[in-house]
């Protein structure tokens, strides 16, 4: 029995280590599209010259760079600097995190809509809608009901 857990942790390791690989891949590819579909723009527009170009082809230039680096890397490699900077730059790598952290916040936050005719309780009830010691509460002109 301890031997078919041990192995069915293993497998599942593995089979998380290859779907990590896949989406790193995938994102790899995803970051030069990018890059290269930023170059273009900045190339049509301005003449290449103007200020918004130069910092498409910036953006564009770090995007290759990290595309690079997804492509060239191994999981436990990248894993490895990633261990490092944290250690050499325990600051730096919190703040790194937490925005990290918040951007994808933001992005699945954003992405997430509510489904066909769903629609929030503050959208139900025309009435007037206030904060009230942390909870929601709509106001009426006989009383105040928390939702």
């Amino acid at each position: 029995m301890a031997n078919s857990t041990s192995e069915n942790l293993q497998n599942a390791a593995q089979s998380a280590k290859d779907t990590l690989a896949q989406q790193k891949d995938g994102a790899a590819n995803t970051l030069g599209s990018l890059a290269g579909t930023l170059r273009k723009a900045a190339r049509e527009s301005d003449g290449g010259g103007g200020s918004a170009a130069h910092m498409a082809e910036w953006a564009a230039d770090g995007l290759e760079r990290v595309s690079a680096t997804l492509r060239s890397n191994d999981l436990n490699g990248m894993m490895r600097q990633v261990e490092s900077f944290a250690r050499s730059q325990p600051v730096a790598f919190f703040f790194a995190a937490a925005a990290a952290g918040f951007l994808a916040t933001r992005f699945l936050k954003a992405g997430a809509q509510p489904g066909i005719g769903e629609q929030s309780s503050l959208d139900r009830d025309p009435g007037r809608h206030e904060l009230t010691g942390g909870a929601i509460s709509k106001t009426d002109a006989s009383s105040t009901v928390p939702l």
